[in-house]
C-alpha cells in the first residue's frame, strides 16, 4: 500500500491516487446475524468472522476462524456465542463480544456440514450433512452424539429444531419439502409442504407456525396440525431463498431471486412494500432487535441494511451494485462514466473524483460505451440488445438504437453522425446518430462480435469475436478488407495503434499487433491469463491491458517486458480508460469499484 486512502478512509493499493465506489460490507458471505444492541453485524465468509459497525459502514473486527472455508452458522439467543463449521467437519463456538475468541471446538466427522442449531436450552446442537443427509444431534460441548437420523434416499439440506426442542425440522430439495423427526426416537412424523426445492424455514416468535421458503413461493404452516394458513406468491423469478417474521404478529418478510425484500400482511398475503437491496438472490433476512430495520445478503456478495418501513438503505454511497463493465472520459478529461450490470451509468468529475449524477439505464446493463468525438453525446451498449444515446452533459436520454438480438457488446462513435454497435447475434450495424435509422450492417463474424474499434480518420473499423478472428472493415463500404486469425479462443478488445496498427487482446492471454494492410503479425505480448480489454496510450507511445486475474499491464510498444503494473482489484478488470493527458488510467472491475491510477 502507498499510504493514500480513499475517500472513506480505506487504504489504496500502490500508484492508485482514488477509488470510486467502495468493497466494504461486500464480499464471500455464508450467513450474517445483528448484534444485540443491533449496532453490528456478525459476519461468516470465507474463513473469516467479521464485525461491522453498522451505524459508520466501518470494519471492526476480522478474526480468522479456520484455514478452510465456512460452511454454516447459528447464533445463540442473546448473540453473545456462534457455532461455526467448517467444510473440514470441525464445529467451533465462538464468543461474540468486545472479547471476539473461539470457545472451544469439536470434530464431526463430516465434511459437508451446511446447516446447525442450537438447541432451545443451547445445551445441544444439530447438524445436517447435505453428502450423507445424515441429521445428527451431539452435545454442544463435546459434540457426543444423541442420535442421527438419515432416510434412505433423501436428499436434505437445512435442519431446524422443533419449538419444544425434541423433535427436528428438515428440509429437502426435491418433492416434499420439510420432514418432521421425533429426535428421541429418530421416528418420522410427518412429511409435508409440496414444492421443486426448500431454500429457508424459521419458527414464529411463539414456536407455533412455520415460515418456509421454496422454489416458487413462500408458505406458513401449523405446526399442531400441519394445515397450511397462507402461501405467498407472485415474486419474479419465484425463488423465495430467505424468509423471516417481522417484528410483530401480523407481518412476515421473503426475500427473492429477482434481489427484492417483500413485506407481507401476514393475515391478508398482500404485499405492504418491496424494495430491491440486491442485484440478485437474497439469501439472508435478519430483523433488528427493535424492529426498525432489515439486515439482508445476496448472491451478488453485499451485505445491506434497509429500513422496514421505507427500503432505503441506512448508509449511501456513491457505489455500483454491481461490476463495472465499461470506461469513458471526456474530451477535456474532465468526466468520466463507468457502466454496470446493476444497470446504471455513473459520472464522476476528476478534479475531485466525486460523483456528480447517476442515471439509470432503460436498456438494463451496461456492456460498453463510447463519447462523440465533439463531448456532447454517450452511447451505451445495453443487454437487452440496444444501444442508448443520452446526452453527456445532463445524462438525459435523448435515443434508443434498437435491431441487434442478444447483448450490445461494443460501441464506438464514427465522427459526430455514425454510432456502430457489436453484438452478440455476430453482426456489427452503423447507425444514424441523429434518425436513428441502421445504415448498414457488417456480417461474416462465426458468432458474437465483442470488440470494435474506429480509426481516427473513421475510415476504417477493426472487429474482434468469439470466432477468434480480427477483421478489418472499409467503414462507408462496410466491405471486409482484411483478415487475421492468430487468437486461440475469444478476442475480447480491439484498438488502433502506432501507424494505422491494430492491437488485439483474447481470452487466450496475448495481445497481438497487426499490420492488417499485408495480414503480418507485428509483435505479441503474452500475459498468461485471459485479457478482457486492451488501450493504446498514444502520448506514452504504450499499451495497456487489463486481465481476468485483477492486474493492469502497461507495455511499452516492442519490449519484451512490461514497463509497469498495477495491482489492487479483487477481481477481474472488464474496462480501461485514460486521461487525454496520460497522466491517470482508470480500471473498471468486477469487484464494482474503478481505480484511479497514476501514469507518471
Amino acid at each position: 500500500m502507498n499510504g493514500r486512502k480513499d475517500h472513506l478512509g480505506d487504504p489504496l493499493p500502490d500508484c492508485a491516487v482514488q477509488r470510486l465506489g467502495t468493497r466494504r460490507m461486500r464480499g464471500p458471505l455464508t450467513d450474517v446475524a445483528y448484534s444485540a444492541n443491533g449496532r453490528h453485524a456478525f459476519v461468516i465468509g470465507g474463513q473469516h468472522l467479521c464485525v461491522w459497525n453498522l451505524i459508520e459502514g466501518s470494519r471492526i473486527a476480522n478474526r480468522r476462524v479456520s484455514e478452510h472455508r465456512l460452511t454454516a452458522a447459528t447464533w445463540s439467543r442473546d448473540v453473545s456465542r456462534a457455532l461455526i463449521a467448517d467444510e473440514a467437519g470441525v464445529v467451533r463456538e465462538w464468543r461474540l463480544d468486545g472479547n471476539t475468541r473461539e470457545l472451544g471446538r469439536f470434530d464431526t466427522g463430516r465434511t459437508s456440514l451446511v446447516s446447525l442449531r442450537y438447541s432451545p436450552d443451547e445445551n445441544r446442537v444439530l447438524t445436517l450433512d447435505r453428502d450423507t443427509s445424515a441429521v445428527e444431534e451431539g452435545d454442544r460441548e463435546t459434540g457426543g452424539r444423541r442420535i442421527e437420523i438419515s432416510d434412505a434416499g433423501e436428499h436434505f439440506n437445512l435442519c431446524l429444531y422443533g419449538p419444544d426442542g425434541r423433535t427436528a425440522l428438515v428440509a429437502h430439495q426435491p418433492g416434499h419439502n420439510v420432514y418432521h423427526y421425533d429426535l428421541a426416537t429418530g421416528a418420522r412424523l410427518k412429511v409435508f409442504v409440496e414444492d421443486y426445492v426448500c431454500y429457508d424455514m424459521c419458527l414464529s416468535a411463539d414456536g407455533e407456525r412455520l415460515l418456509v421458503g421454496t422454489r416458487h413461493k413462500s408458505n406458513e404452516w401449523r405446526l399442531r396440525d400441519y394445515e397450511c394458513l397462507e402461501t405467498f406468491t407472485g415474486h419474479l423469478g419465484h425463488a423465495v431463498p430467505s424468509v423471516a417474521y417481522g417484528p410483530d404478529d401480523r407481518q412476515v418478510l421473503t426475500g427473492s431471486r429477482d434481489g427484492s425484500i417483500r413485506l407481507w400482511d401476514r393475515h391478508a398475503a398482500t404485499v405492504l412494500r418491496r424494495w430491491y437491496p440486491h442485484q440478485t438472490h437474497v439469501n439472508r433476512i435478519r430483523v433488528s432487535p427493535d424492529g426498525n430495520r432489515v439486515l439482508s445478503h445476496g448472491g451478488d456478495g453485499l451485505l445491506a441494511e434497509t429500513s422496514l418501513a421505507t427500503g432505503r438503505p441506512r448508509l449511501r454511497w456513491e457505489r455500483h451494485m454491481a461490476g463495472v463493465r465499461a470506461l469513458v472520459v471526456s474530451a477535456d478529461g474532465s468526466s468520466a462514466i463507468s457502466g454496470s450490470t446493476d444497470k446504471t451509468l455513473r459520472w464522476w468529475e476528476t478534479a475531485g473524483w466525486t460523483a456528480t449524477r447517476t442515471v439509470d439505464c432503460p436498456g438494463g446493463e451496461v456492456h460498453a460505451l463510447a463519447v462523440s468525438p465533439d463531448g456532447a453525446l454517450v452511447a451505451a451498449g445495453c443487454k437487452d440488445g440496444s444501444v442508448r444515446v443520452f446526452e453527456f452533459s445532463s445524462g438525459k436520454g435523448l435515443h434508443a438504437f434498437e435491431g441487434h438480438r442478444g447483448y450490445v457488446r461494443a460501441v464506438a462513435f464514427a465522427g459526430a453522425g455514425e454510432v456502430v454497435s457489436a453484438a452478440d447475434d455476430g453482426s456489427v450495424r452503423v447507425w444514424d446518430a441523429v434518425s436513428g435509422r441502421a445504415v448498414r450492417t457488417l456480417e461474416g463474424h462465426l458468432g458474437g462480435v465483442l470488440a470494435l474499434a474506429v480509426s481516427a480518420d473513421a475510415r476504417h473499423l477493426v472487429s474482434g469475436g468469439r470466432d477468434g478472428t480480427v477483421r478489418l472493415w472499409h467503414l462507408a463500404t462496410g466491405e471486409l478488407s482484411a483478415l487475421a486469425t492468430a487468437h486461440r479462443g475469444w478476442v475480447q478488445s480491439v484498438a488502433f495503434g502506432q501507424d494505422g496498427r491494430v492491437i488485439s487482446a483474447g481470452r487466450d492471454g496475448w495481445v497481438i499487433e497487426w499490420d492488417l494492410r499485408d495480414g503480418r503479425e507485428m509483435r505479441s505480448y503474452a500475459h498468461g491469463v485471459g485479457v478482457e480489454d486492451v488501450l493504446y496510450l498514444p502520448v506514452a507511445g504504450s499499451i495497456c491491458l487489463a486481465g481476468q486475474d485483477g492486474r493492469v499491464v502497461v507495455w511499452e510498444q516492442g519490449s519484451a517486458a512490461p514497463a509497469t503494473g498495477f495491482a489492487g482489484h479483487e477481481g477481474a478488470v472488464h474496462a480501461l480508460a485514460a486521461s487525454p493527458d496520460g497522466r491517470w488510467l482508470l480500471s473498471g472491475s468486477a469487484d464494482t469499484t474503478v481505480l484511479v491510477w497514476a501514469l507518471t
